[in-house]
């Protein structure tokens, strides 16, 4: 038997590591308080490399943070594509519905 270093993750595919990243990405802004995770990593039938779908739940965060979150991501370690979503500008109802149903709230900012 072969030992191989594995690399664990969890439900949603993701690694420690990949946690890490993304809580610190989104920690740099403060207007943050809430993200939700979506698309077939919340409902366990991703694939390997499966992009990252994060909505971003608070009503009132700027487009630009949005952009500046992307540029963030695209620069990161993480072995994926993140889509983001600022949900409370999302026009298509279904994906609205979708995130309602399937979103897994995992970031939520402690108050101070």
């Amino acid at each position: 038997m072969s030992s191989q270093n594995l690399i664990e993750t969890d439900r949603f595919g993701l690694t420690k590591r990949d946690w890490d990243t993304i809580i610190n990405i989104i920690k740099k802004y403060p207007t943050i308080k809430q993200v939700s995770l979506f698309g077939s990593r919340a409902k366990g039938n991703y694939k390997k490399g499966s992009d990252i779908d994060l909505a971003f739940m608070d009503k009132n965060i700027e487009n630009k943070i949005i952009d500046k979150l992307k540029i963030d991501f695209e620069e990161s370690s993480l072995p994926y594509n993140v889509d983001l979503v600022n949900y409370h500008c999302l026009d298509h109802r279904e994906l609205k519905e979708h995130i309602d149903r399937i979103g897994t709230m995992f970031y939520i900012r402690e108050k101070k």
